[in-house]
């Protein structure tokens, strides 16, 4: 159950990830998922927790099978004796010993404890399901967490090849423009220009490659990755981008699983509730023992007994000082109940207004998608006509620059807007439960 819980949440094509000791490595979002969510400390916590609670929710923890319990004593003493018999014997001594053995076997069976046996057994269940969710909320969690530091490294990473390119093209013209400097066909001051935004590239390529480093280094931090990470894979899911317009457009807010956590403790609260109140009711159980038991002394009445056998009865108990305490704990599940009730409608409406806001957000951020990249499409183009026109002499420096700063300001801007736009859709898919479409 654990398993499949986890996998969940991870991407099966993972699975295949090969390791290079002492190597950087590149790694794609499903494989930094399934390494984030297999070494979290917290998600190992849970698991450990809700194994245990597992092991707890049986017949036994609930008081629904007999208790059997065996016993043995033995002990020994010495005292001072003195008897007076009807016939006028006495008999006085001291330092007589006796040696005690008592042994046997007790059995304890509760039929009817205002059926609260069935509530507990019931409540240990739910409790189960309680702690699965609460690991399936962290998991969520951490896949968003996790996501979102891989989309902002995979955006400066885009960021730097943008400028990578910008800068082989910055110095194939700074070449061509100093040799024909040098055959006098160009003035010093275009060369000049030239190395100025040259150097104006390098400076900003350092300062991107900078974030991008911390950036991977806050990534392999989260998926506790013993080895550098070189870059990051810089596809992204198809399917990602289509959640707004599916499943974001009209959420089911009851099968979320911060709803499904609530309402799931909901029933747990329920049942303890009606525990407590079963105790306010006469137990009845059945009792049966089997007894050994042997006594020696060196003087008195009786030098030797023995005796075994078994004894069969019922119990009845029936609360009544103690009734205080249980409407305590009444008044205490009532009120943990309330605060459930108050905690879902506080939920429904946080989910109904951040999904609003959400779905408003994304509508402007994905038009603004759509024109920058026709932007950069057109700056793309015009920046290559620019470096040919500039290469024959066609068009002025000025005009090569501006187109040049036009393309990377196009592509910066593309990737900012994309980022916003993953961060936007991870927030509401890890609000609503749904970031297993990841895969």
């Amino acid at each position: 159950m654990i398993k499949n819980l986890l996998t969940h949440f991870c991407c099966l094509a993972a699975m295949c990830l090969l390791y290079f000791p002492g190597q950087s490595q590149t790694l794609t979002l499903q494989e930094c998922l399934r390494l984030g969510l297999e070494h979290n400390l917290l998600m190992q916590a849970s698991k450990i927790d809700l194994q245990n609670q597992e092991k707890k929710a049986n017949l036994l923890s609930a008081g629904l099978l007999p208790d059997l319990a065996l016993r043995s004593d033995l002990n020994q003493s010495s005292s001072n004796l003195r008897q007076s018999f009807s016939n006028g014997l006495q008999v006085e001594q001291s330092g007589v010993s006796s040696v005690g053995l008592s042994a046997g076997a007790d059995l304890q069976w509760v039929l009817f404890d205002g059926l609260g046996m069935f509530f507990r057994f019931r409540a240990l269940k739910q409790e189960s399901k309680v702690k699965s969710l609460e690991m399936a909320v962290q998991a969520n969690e951490q896949t968003a967490l996790i996501s979102k530091a891989f989309f902002k490294a995979r955006a400066l990473q885009v960021k730097k090849d943008h400028l990578d390119q910008l800068i082989r093209n910055q110095q194939k013209q700074l070449d061509l423009a100093t040799e024909k400097w040098k055959a006098g066909v160009l003035p010093k001051q275009t060369v000049l220009q030239l190395t100025i935004e040259f150097n104006k590239s390098k400076i900003q390529w350092i300062q991107v490659d900078s974030e991008l480093k911390n950036s991977l280094s806050d990534l392999s931090e989260k998926i506790a990755f013993s080895k550098p990470i070189a870059q990051v894979d810089t596809l992204i899911p198809t399917n990602l981008l289509r959640l707004p317009t599916s499943e974001l457009e009209s959420p089911a807010y009851e099968s979320t699983l911060l709803l499904q956590h609530l309402k799931s403790e909901e029933k747990w609260l329920s049942l303890t509730l009606q525990s407590a109140k079963s105790q306010r009711y006469p137990t009845l159980a059945f009792n049966s023992s089997f007894q050994f038991s042997q006594t020696d002394n060196s003087a008195g009445f009786s030098l030797y007994n023995r005796s075994f056998g078994p004894t069969v009865g019922l119990g009845f108990r029936l609360p009544l000082l103690g009734r205080n305490q249980i409407q305590n704990a009444i008044q205490d599940a009532n009120l943990a109940l309330q605060w459930n009730s108050l905690n879902q409608k506080k939920m429904e409406r946080f989910l109904n207004l951040t999904h609003q806001i959400a779905q408003q957000r994304l509508t402007g951020l994905i038009q603004q998608l759509e024109l920058i990249r026709l932007n950069a499409a057109a700056a793309k183009e015009n920046m290559a006509l620019a470096s040919q026109g500039f290469e024959r002499g066609a068009i002025s420096l000025e005009s090569l620059i501006l187109a040049q700063q036009s393309w990377l300001e196009s592509q910066i801007q593309s990737e900012d807007i994309l980022l916003n736009t993953l961060e936007t859709v991870l927030d509401e898919t890890s609000r609503l439960g749904v970031l297993k479409r990841l895969d």
